[in-house]
């Protein structure tokens, strides 16, 4: 039986502008925006710079203040070339949730073959479409997905993300270095084909989890495309500069904790195969260990009790689901085993930690 989550919500398209020329390449592009309209207008200004320009680019205002929404407004262009469509909800529906709705949007563009994925703080690059369409169509049914290098935009000299690591604590993260295996692209800056969007929504009734809200939402989706039998393409070029969780406060603040541990938890729930548990389960329950003595020190203790509150909740729920994808995925359920990167977590991160906190401090 596939999920059915709740109905796709209602969005009004606002504003359409739309150029003489179309591309012709079968790319849309979907930009989400929240309160941060300054970010977004960047983001569009840098696709109109691509060697191949997008047939369609979506744009979400994911119920952004007043202020901020006439600014996107009145700072969007005429494209080059396709269509700039924005959308506005009167609720926020996350990132999940809100790729969700402009993925729906774009299939219902028979010609659209190729989605991509681009955070509204990050700057393209100038070959990022053509890239990763090139890399796609040679791959043929094979991939599915493909990804490359974001570094920072205030230094582009720094690496800010080169996809997406799981390690032996079967916890994943950013991949900062070519030496962690890579799974799959970050939803940040990544290109889906049509293909594995339609297989997706058959075998899980959605594309992006939406109970997710966001965080973690992009390694669900990865891990489900691993296990369908997917391998994704990783292209070791700068693909885009990323400012970074501009919508979200920046920092690892109390939103980002809660809504990055809660959705792990669910993602183990519905989709770590049982050998890996088995395998690397002492290791995963020594991460939680070690998380719950970090927001202990720093007096965060009860939001750890409210994320496994609250991920426990629903657990039900997830393990149904999960007897349910098993089906789906019976060839290569051990698919996931290749990709694990044999060390706890990565690497520089516990002193990055210590660094944070006054005990470093008092003892270095």
């Amino acid at each position: 039986m596939v999920a059915r989550l709740a109905d796709a919500p209602a969005v009004t398209e606002v504003l359409r502008l739309e150029a003489c020329q179309t591309p012709g390449q079968g790319i849309g592009v979907l930009v989400i925006n929240y309160n941060t309209a300054r970010q977004t207008l960047r983001c569009l200004e840098s696709l109109q710079q691509s060697s191949v320009l997008p047939d369609w680019v979506l744009v979400l205002d994911n119920a952004s203040s007043s202020s901020d929404y006439q600014h996107l407004l009145n700072g969007a262009k005429v494209p080059k070339a396709g269509v700039l469509s924005i959308y506005r909800s009167e609720q926020n529906l996350g990132f999940a949730l809100g790729s969700n709705v402009l993925i729906d949007l774009l299939l219902q563009q028979s010609e659209c073959q190729y989605i991509m994925l681009l955070n509204n703080d990050a700057v393209a690059e100038k070959e990022m479409l053509s890239a990763l369409r090139t890399a796609l169509l040679a791959a043929g049914d094979e991939a599915g997905m493909a990804g490359g290098r974001m570094h920072k935009l205030a230094d582009p000299s720094q690496v800010d993300t080169l996809g997406i690591a799981l390690y032996a604590s079967l916890m994943p993260a950013d991949r900062q270095t070519l030496d962690d295996i890579y799974v799959g692209p970050t939803g940040g800056c990544s290109m889906l084909t049509r293909a594995l969007v339609e297989r997706l929504k058959a075998t899980s009734g959605y594309c992006f989890d939406p109970r997710f809200f966001c965080y973690c939402e992009d390694t669900d989706l990865v891990m489900r495309t691993v296990l369908l039998g997917y391998r994704p393409l990783y292209l070791d070029q700068l693909l885009a500069l990323h400012e970074g969780q501009a919508s979200s406060g920046g920092g690892y603040n109390p939103f980002i904790a809660y809504h990055g541990l809660r959705n792990t938890l669910w993602m183990h729930a519905k989709l770590m195969p049982v050998g890996m548990l088995w395998r690397y389960g002492l290791l995963l329950l020594l991460a939680h260990a070690f998380m719950m003595a970090r927001y202990g020190l720093v007096g965060r203790f009860t939001l750890m009790l409210r994320v496994y509150r609250d991920a426990f909740r629903k657990l039900p729920e997830f393990l149904a689901e999960r007897k349910s994808f098993q089906r789906h995925i019976v060839e290569h359920r051990n698919a996931l085993q290749i990709y694990v990167t044999l060390r706890f977590y990565r690497k520089g991160y516990a002193r990055m930690i210590l660094r944070k906190n006054l005990i470093f401090k008092y003892f270095f």
